[in-house]
């Protein structure tokens, strides 16, 4: 037992394991790569790898500005390891990532404040929707929020040591963060962690130590060695086309209205559940008095009158308000880029799970806001059982659910989103603090087990993918060059096909007449809705496979053109 006790973060950080491998690394393989980010971001990174050129990334043959490298390095060095290219492969990086990002909260916060609370939101973060999501998914998202989170821990760690022994490192490890968040999420990797740091330092009276010669000279050399390369060689070799396309991603009039900022809200508080709506309550409660608090503070903005007042908060008070700091920050980049950059929503997760964590540590142990806590677990639960009565009795959400052999959901989503739920009310209601807690783990837990691949096949079957998946292998084997005639580009194709897509969006149909007499021999993926239109134009085409939304036609043989002629003529009657 005193083993036990002394060793209580090992045996603490073995159990997280445990649970992110639960969580994250069941059945990766177990469905195909997902459109379009995923199979986009796969296809890139084997590219690479077939063509030995880790600098240049292309997709489907054509140059690809849009993204700094780090994601698909990762993953080639993944196939390296595996000895092939593999869904599982792609994948296994982005949740070994998510892991070392759940444990390094628990740690890092555990150091700075209590196991228990290190413990608490560490869980939260680890259960909320986007980070179960995007951990099976070989996208950038994960890893652009953990490299970030990782520079902004180290930031905490930085202000609350009392050892100046410990700065110059731990200052160091922030700028490599953020070079790694830089070299994963772009400008967003240094703009976010650096406007947060600033902030956090200027409110907590310590501005100094961002201007500290060594600890500035060494950071901007180590964001200078990482980054640099990269961005010169690349601005060698395309010139200032390269800084258009990179720069075009964060072009402010695309993305900002009420429209995106709806969009960001929606996206967070979908991502962030089920704790979503006891932070949304716990932040409306105390907005007025959070504005108050902050106004209040820097309205005597001399560094020694913002450290005396630092001084005066307590450790949990101070953990608060950096992390207050640090949503907000990342909150306006959210509204003005996030929408189309989902990564940036995912990333606010990591401060409102610091959050709300601090309220769930108060209501379980100190026994404060049971208010705002059963309002907001009586909320989102009652929501969750009406969804699973409508799904239930809907007849047609049961009925999509048994014709593609996803029955086998249906039980375990009615006790997902009714029977958890009700016990987290019970809980609440009871006063049964900790049980309403872990009603919330438990509700993530087990849609972990029917995520995948249940519900991400779903999705794929669906969405009309397996049958891009299947015609594009089958175009693969026949060795023929393949085209789209549909209304959006599919990087599934590009993937599963293996080889250059041709891409028609336009729907001209005198495009695909023209295309299907000049080559013969080549297949084309048109949706089944537009086959009706494509008879009525009299266009000539030989259905070669069909799917639930997506059809394979080729070029009409005369033999066959003349037989569908024949079975098309009346029958001659023969009067006796």
């Amino acid at each position: 037992m005193n083993y036990i006790k002394k060793h209580y973060k090992i045996f603490l950080s073995a159990f997280l394991f445990m649970l992110c491998f639960v969580l994250y690394f069941l059945q990766l393989g177990e469905y195909p790569l997902i459109d379009t980010d995923e199979t986009k971001y796969v296809s890139i990174a084997r590219d690479m790898i077939n063509r030995n050129d880790w600098i240049n990334l292309k997709l489907n043959g054509n140059n690809f500005f849009e993204c700094p490298p780090l994601l698909f390095w990762i993953i080639n060095f993944s196939f390296i390891i595996f000895g092939k290219i593999s869904t599982l492969a792609a994948r296994i990086p982005i949740a070994v990532i998510t892991t070392i990002g759940i444990i390094s909260i628990f740690l890092i916060t555990s150091k700075i404040l209590t196991k228990s609370y290190g413990l608490i939101i560490s869980l939260i973060t680890a259960t909320s929707f986007g980070f179960l999501v995007f951990s099976h998914l070989a996208t950038n998202d994960i890893l652009y929020t953990v490299t970030t989170m990782l520079a902004i821990l180290l930031s905490y760690l930085s202000i609350f040591s009392k050892a100046n022994k410990y700065n110059y490192p731990l200052w160091c490890g922030i700028y490599f963060f953020m070079s790694l968040s830089v070299l994963s999420g772009g400008l967003f990797g240094l703009c976010i962690p650096l406007l947060s740091i600033i902030a956090m330092h200027i409110f907590s009276g310590k501005i100094k130590e961002l201007f500290k010669p060594l600890h500035l000279l060494s950071g901007l050399l180590i964001l200078i060695l990482i980054t640099f390369p990269w961005f010169f060689i690349m601005f060698e070799k395309h010139g200032v086309i390269f800084i258009k396309e990179f720069i075009s991603v964060y072009d402010i009039s695309k993305n900002i209205g009420i429209k995106n900022c709806l969009n960001v809200i929606s996206l967070f508080i979908l991502g962030f559940l089920p704790w979503s709506f006891s932070f949304l309550w716990i932040i409306g409660s105390k907005f007025r008095d959070i504005i108050n608090s902050v106004t209040a503070y820097f309205k005597e903005n001399s560094q020694e009158k913002l450290k005396e007042k630092w001084q005066k908060l307590n450790k949990s008070e101070k953990f608060l308000s950096l992390n207050t700091i640090v949503f907000f920050t990342s909150l306006i980049f959210a509204l003005i880029f996030g929408a189309k950059n989902i990564y940036i929503v995912l990333f606010l997760t990591f401060p409102a799970s610091n959050i709300a964590g601090y309220y769930w540590y108060a209501y379980m142990f100190r026994k404060q806001h049971a208010k705002s806590i059963l309002f907001a677990t009586i909320i989102p639960n009652l929501l969750f059982m009406i969804c699973s009565f409508a799904g239930l009795f809907g007849y047609n959400f049961i009925n999509t659910l048994t014709s593609y052999g996803f029955n086998f959901l249906i039980i375990p989503l009615v006790i997902i989103f009714f029977i958890i739920p009700l016990i987290g009310i019970f809980s609440v209601i009871l006063n049964a603090r900790i049980p309403a807690y872990i009603s919330n783990l438990i509700l993530i837990i087990s849609l972990s087990f029917v995520l995948t691949p249940g519900i991400f096949n779903f999705i794929t079957i669906n969405g009309g993918e397996n049958d891009l998946i299947e015609f594009a292998r089958k175009a693969n084997t026949d060795k023929v060059k393949l085209s789209t005639f549909t209304a959006s580009k599919k990087y599934s194709l590009v993937y599963y096909y293996d080889n250059i897509v041709d891409f028609h969006l336009n729907n001209d149909f005198v495009w695909l007449e023209t295309f299907l007499e000049t080559n013969k021999k080549d297949y084309v993926i048109t949706e089944i809705k537009d086959l009706w239109t494509i008879e009525e134009k009299n266009i000539k085409y030989m259905l070669l496979d069909s799917g639930k939304r997506y059809c394979l036609i080729k070029h009409l043989p005369k033999v066959e053109e003349e037989q569908q002629q024949e079975e098309k003529k009346e029958p001659e009657i023969n009067i006796y």
